[in-house]
């Protein structure tokens, strides 16, 4: 695979920056309504075209297979010390703080990877994460962070995270995401109980999931890591994701 692939930052390659953009992944569609993330991704060209890599074709270099999008971080501790509970929201915001304070910051944060879905399961996801490693250590950061969402606490929508994080295959992760991390050197820190919040009203709800959301209480949608709870009375639904941080020290 890594012969066969060449990874840029969008800044070598801002001509790539509309096929970036429309690489799409397999998020379930409610997440594309979090706002932080909504803002994100419009300012990410712009803000950190230094810190989004872009994997391409080593034989077509204009054929975008894969993103990685990081930014930079001020920790000023060590993690788990300084890793806000607010997981990829928090991560965002202290970047740009940090951006507009002119601060470099001491980690970069891992908040996405993204492939082609006919390349999933070939290990590029795999050298997206030893690349964002690379760009960190050689940018002279001292760590690596990243909230990460995985992918089978979905398939336990009621599991607790503290609790899912603690099941293991063969001495590492049961779920596949995590396993890819600690394989690369990182080590699981702690959980993000508030990483990403969506908030809608029911009939957007209703819209993104295909559901009824007719009840009080909790529902269980696919490809989510909690279930999302409904309010009638306010006609409004709450979906609040934990994720987990991982830390590797550069």
């Amino acid at each position: 695979m890594s012969e066969d692939i060449r990874i840029v930052t969008l800044a070598e390659r801002p001509d790539l920056a509309g096929r970036v953009e429309a690489l799409k992944g397999n998020w379930p569609e409610f997440m594309r309504h979090e706002p932080i993330g909504e803002r994100f991704y419009l300012d990410a060209p712009q803000d950190y075209a230094e810190y989004t890599l872009v994997a391409l074709s080593a034989e077509d270099p204009g054929h975008v297979l894969a993103r990685a999008h990081c930014v930079p971080i001020g920790l000023n501790d060590t993690p788990p010390k300084g890793l806000p509970d607010t997981g990829w929201d928090g991560a965002v915001r202290q970047a740009h703080l940090a951006r507009l304070a002119g601060y470099k910051g001491d980690a970069v944060c891992g908040l996405e990877v993204m492939v082609r879905q006919e390349l999933r399961r070939a290990g590029l996801g795999t050298e997206m994460l030893r690349a964002m490693h690379r760009l960190a250590a050689a940018r002279g950061f001292r760590h690596f962070v990243a909230p990460v969402r995985p992918p089978g606490k979905a398939d336990v929508p009621d599991l607790p995270m503290s609790d899912y994080i603690e099941r293991t295959r063969n001495g590492l992760p049961d779920d596949p995401l995590l396993r890819a991390h600690v394989r690369l050197g990182a080590e699981i820190v702690g959980v993000a109980p508030a990483s990403m919040i969506v908030v809608g009203s029911l009939d957007e709800w209703r819209e993104w999931t295909g559901l009824p959301f007719g009840t009080d209480g909790p529902t269980i949608v696919p490809g989510a890591l909690t279930p999302v709870h409904s309010d009638l009375r306010h006609g409004t639904a709450v979906y609040v994701e934990p994720n987990v941080w991982v830390h590797r020290a550069l």
